[in-house]
């Protein structure tokens, strides 16, 4: 069975409506940033208590979640507070899929990351990990794509200049 057509907009507007806490991290973040690199899903860290998993299982349960790595168990019915024990959550929808991370190797935790907001959709602002953070974290990966977005967001990083934030 080919997997539902992903709608990361769909799954953004879904995540802040129910005030989920998150970051949004790897492909996503990066085409955030100007990258270009295509991405088939989209990956967040979220705070990894009852509450928020409950928010986070709240906003997908009318499509339907399901564990991509065990499909045989249906439809994720757990509860947060045993959802928290997990380090990761692989989650297919009838919105695609979402790779939600207790924490980002190598920085750590929510609280770790250096967030940015910008306007993922029109009107809409959402925490993104900082490029700085970004590139870092593509690079950690090792793996031959995500050396080339670590590539192309240092580039990126370079076309904007010194920082003048404190200007």
């Amino acid at each position: 069975m080919a997997p539902p057509p992903q709608r990361t907009d769909r799954l953004l507007e879904l995540l802040l409506d129910e005030q989920v806490q998150f970051v949004v991290v790897g492909g996503v973040a990066a085409v955030a940033h100007g990258g270009t690199t295509v991405t088939t899903d989209l990956d967040i860290v979220v705070a990894m208590t009852a509450e928020n998993l409950d928010r986070l299982m709240t906003a997908l349960a009318p499509f339907h979640p399901r564990h991509v790595t065990r499909r045989d168990l249906g439809v994720i019915t757990q509860p947060g507070e045993e959802l928290a024990s997990f380090r990761l959550l692989l989650i297919e929808t009838d919105l695609g899929r979402l790779d939600v991370l207790s924490e980002l190797e190598p920085i750590g935790p929510i609280g770790a990351l250096d967030v940015e907001y910008l306007e993922l959709l029109e009107g809409r602002r959402f925490p993104v990990l900082s490029l700085e953070q970004l590139i870092t974290v593509k690079q950690h990966l090792g793996r031959p794509k995500d050396l080339l977005v670590a590539a192309e967001l240092r580039a990126i990083r370079a076309l904007q200049g010194p920082n003048t934030d404190d200007e």
